[in-house]
């Protein structure tokens, strides 16, 4: 009933809504064109590149020229089905713009992110890869964010969500970039928990070639270098035929091998099991930020209304810089011949405490990820101004953990195994979206998406772990999504907007619970033209990826055969102190996971001030996240469980003039309303005691948990209660704040343009402390003052003598600097300047673990050390 009243309910706003900003929008362009000859209009387009607007075939002045009002009129391609400018849109939304882009001289996607958008940081999970956190979600994966190119879908269905292109770096071929903060399931479906990325590339709109070219270097033995080039040729001498092709190659060597230091207690390989670490940190083993090359090669074709777009990208991420050192790669074990080595300026021995790391391949760890998409849609008009767009797509994934190639591992007796993990995708899309604009006051869409996801081989044809053909990373499975959704806005007089929405998607995976509704409302009042108030309750769900719903690298043996015992993840290889055991699980277990759901209740307004100089953004939300899919090292599984509420409060304040141009945001989240002690789930398990093996002609291959044997049932295994908290576990402790979210985050950002040929940016990134690991780094065993933590106490005795630099409570600042100088109007030469403060405290120079144990919390990575670049483009232009 739910169900149907809710469709009924949007039906009725389906027949009240409508909105023109479009065509207020193109009026205005209009009226004012006639300020101006249009000779002087045509060559001011010519010098100035557009920035707005690619998708409609709009063509707009230079961003540095508009308005904070011209602005706000702007177009956006997120977050609708609707043709909604910014001030009419209802959702929080960050742009950022080519020149932006430009001047930032961000080195990928993370850090441009980083630099403009509120409340946005990233991370580092070395399991994994970069993480991104937002609006109080900071998960192990990226799943909980949901990554578009030209508002196509890209995230992963197998097990990573969005994992390409995070340090591609080659940003050259965007037009811009639109982030939604919050959820945004009407639009995007599973996976817009926390907000969206868009990227947008740019289109045609002259025949023209731009070369660039970017070195840099962190010392004098670690070097970058990036090469673009993006060429836009017009066809037969149409102005409505076109095609675009762009590409770029990257390649560095990090900030230097053995350069990183880790500091607290980290996890695997680390000796996390000994009590005495050195207490200025340990050297890592390879080079954060490295690359043996990254490569973007792009086509986008034009032809009238229809369009293809193809893309393909190649990252490489080297992790070795987040695994301590192995100082002696070439011996196993503690090994009597094994020389004493130098080891962070001293001589070591290996029965001394680094002798206790046995990383094997572990350090060596290389994130491999390939992507092709491929884009099509077509324009049908209507009549009255009515549209029907009609897209469909195919995407080629292969996502692949490898080894990278480190000095003093050739010599290694160790099995080389190049290929860790590799598996891979190909998803298959077709939709059509219809969009009415000729009812007075009404503007509504409606749509229809079918998805196809093959999951389990790669783009090569394989699916294995450590190259065994038998032995799967997730498993080969065939998964369907069918999707109807609708929006509406409705202008209810002239200064009152109503908009409605509603989705309906059922996947195979959640057709036992009949699919997932996502409703969207929002009231917008507009006061005047300069001033709007905007509420809006919006929704999203997450579905599980591959590797949750099925048996994976962890349930199945080398033959291919899911487990129906206990056993270790990697049954040939000794077990330490802390191998985890891994229970048996069933398929009928794995399918009863349920989507997780989040909810925002938000006013946010928009209010132009200062002879249309200054915009400010304010934003105060309260959002709750339920039935969490959630990493749980005690069951090595995901599961459903619990909930949090948090508030989330904005502020974003940007000045500009025909020089200068000022951001400054401000982000407080925080936990409320949640009982972490009311979070807890109890599962039985087998107790166990060592281990035994089983060897065949005397040689050993296989080593086994050891049950201990019950007191009460002599001969039975010893069976125990195990609770579970992965509220606690991964989102917060003190049930006040975040445990890896900083809670206060202030941005601030320069543009000024003292002349015509020259620009200089600089900005500031603050974390002013993660505030949510006070409990776990200063943990008292004598002072039980936390009661979320006594289960744990014996896992924090000694946590007090490790060193955490101040991090749950010292300010940490990244300065970037940059300065475009443009000789003629074809030439850009810039210097950049990146995490300037680096060598005035180590504590500038972090990021943090974000991973599923508690205890794993304590891992500090100084990676973001002081680098310098400059970078060189030239335009050739070309003749019709």
């Amino acid at each position: 009933m739910l169900v149907k009243d809710l469709f009924c309910l949007t039906n009725f706003f389906l027949l009240l809504l409508f909105i023109q900003t479009s065509d207020l929008f193109a009026q205005k362009l209009s009226f004012k064109d006639t300020l101006q000859s249009s000779s002087e209009k045509k060559q001011k387009l010519k010098e100035n590149d557009p920035v707005f607007n690619s998708d409609t075939g709009r063509t707009n002045k230079n961003l540095w020229s508009l308005s904070i009002d011209e602005l706000m009129d702007t177009k956006v391609a997120s977050g609708s089905f609707l043709e909604l400018d910014m001030r009419n849109s209802a959702f929080s939304l960050s742009i950022i713009s080519r020149e932006e882009i430009e001047l930032s001289g961000a080195r990928h996607l993370s850090e441009l992110l980083e630099i403009y958008v509120p409340g946005f940081q990233y991370m580092y999970n070395k399991w994994y890869g970069i993480i991104w956190g937002m609006r109080g979600v900071a998960a192990d994966r990226n799943s909980k964010f949901i990554f578009l190119i030209n508002g196509r879908k890209m995230n992963t269905e197998a097990r990573d969500g969005a994992n390409m292109e995070l340090d591609l770096g080659m940003l050259g071929d965007l037009d811009r970039l639109e982030v939604i903060r919050g959820p945004s399931g009407l639009i995007y479906g599973s996976g817009a928990i926390s907000g969206i990325i868009n990227m947008v590339t740019r289109k045609y709109k002259r025949d023209e070639f731009i070369a660039s070219t970017t070195q840099g270097a962190w010392s004098g033995e670690s070097y970058f270098h990036q090469y673009e080039g993006w060429l836009g040729k017009s066809l037969l001498g149409k102005k409505d035929a076109s095609i675009v092709l762009s590409g770029g190659y990257r390649v560095s060597d990090g900030i230097g091998q053995e350069r990183a230091r880790l500091y607290g207690r980290p996890s695997y390989p680390y000796p996390e099991f000994l009590d005495n670490p050195p207490p200025d940190g340990v050297p890592a083993s390879g080079s954060p930020w490295s690359t043996p090359g990254n490569v973007r090669f792009s086509v986008d074709f034009n032809y009238k209304r229809f369009r293809l777009y193809s893309r393909y990208t190649h990252q490489v991420t080297n992790a070795s810089g987040f695994f301590i050192i192995d100082p002696w790669p070439d011996f196993i074990g503690k090994d009597p011949f094994a020389p004493d080595r130098i080891i962070d300026g001293k001589f070591e021995n290996i029965n001394g405490w680094y002798g206790n790391i046995e990383p094997g391949n572990v350090n060596r760890r290389q994130y491999v990820v390939n992507n092709i998409t491929n884009q099509l849609t077509y324009t049908i008009p209507t009549k009255h101004d009515n549209t029907v767009t009609l897209f469909g797509g195919l995407d080629f994934n292969t996502t692949r953990i490898q080894v990278e190639e480190l000095r003093g591992y050739s010599q290694s007796p160790l099995i080389h195994i190049p290929i860790l993990e590799t598996f891979g995708e190909r998803r298959y899309s077709l939709g059509g979206l219809y969009l009415m604009k000729n009812v007075p006051r009404l503007q509504w869409a409606i749509g229809y998406e079918f998805r196809l996801f093959d999951i389990g081989k790669d783009m090569s044809g394989r699916n294995s772990r450590n190259e065994i053909k038998s032995h799967p990373v997730v498993s080969n499975v065939v998964y369907i999504n069918n999707a109807v959704f609708s929006e509406a806005k409705y202008n209810l007089t002239e200064k009152f907007d109503l908009l409605a929405g509603l989705r309906y998607d059922i996947h195979t995976r959640t057709a036992f619970i009949g699919g997932v509704v996502t409703p969207k409302a929002a009231l917008i009042l507009k006061p005047d033209k300069l001033n709007s108030i905007k509420f809006i309750y919006q929704t999203s769900a997450n579905n599980g990826s591959a590797d949750n719903y099925e048996f994976n690298r962890n349930s199945f043996n080398d033959l291919g055969q899911p487990y129906t015992t206990y056993h270790y993840e990697s049954p040939l290889q000794r077990p330490t102190p802390g191998t985890p055991i891994i229970p048996p699980v069933t398929v009928e277990e794995l399918h009863k996971l349920k989507p997780e759901r989040s909810s925002s209740l938000e006013i946010t307004s928009m209010h132009t001030i200062g002879d249309d100089k200054i915009n400010i953004r304010p934003s105060v939300s309260y959002n709750t996240i339920k039935d969490l899919l959630l990493w749980n090292q005690k069951l090595f599984r995901i599961v459903n469980s619990g909930y949090y509420h948090f508030v989330n409060l904005e502020v974003d304040l940007t000045y500009k003039t025909n020089n200068v141009s000022i951001g400054a945001n401000h982000v407080y989240s925080r936990v409320v309303r949640t009982n972490v002690m009311k979070q807890y789930e109890y599962f039985y398990l087998v107790v166990f005691d060592g281990f035994d093996s089983i060897s065949t002609d005397g040689k050993m291959y296989q080593y086994l948990p050891k049950p201990l044997e019950s007191q009460a049932h002599p001969g039975t295994d010893s069976v125990r209660q195990n609770a579970i908290n992965a509220v606690r576990d991964q989102i917060t402790v003190d049930g006040k704040n975040f445990l890896n979210l900083n809670t206060n985050i202030t941005k601030l950002y320069l543009n000024y343009k003292p002349a015509t040929w020259i620009s200089i940016h600089t900005d500031f990134r603050l974390f002013w402390g993660l505030t949510g690991r006070k409990d776990v780094h200063q943990y008292d065993t004598t002072k039980i003052n936390n009661p979320n933590l006594n289960d744990y106490a014996k896992d924090y005795v000694i946590n007090n003598k490790f060193p955490f630099l101040g991090i749950e409570d010292h300010l940490m600042v990244k300065w970037d600097a940059g300065i475009n100088i443009r000789p003629g109007k074809n030439l850009l030469i810039a210097f950049y300047g990146y995490d300037l403060l680096a060598w005035v405290n180590r504590l500038q120079t972090l990021r943090w673990q974000q991973s599923a144990d508690i205890r794993e919390q304590t891992d500090l990575y100084s990676v973001d050390y002081s680098f310098f670049s400059f970078r060189v483009d030239y335009k050739f232009g070309l003749k019709n």
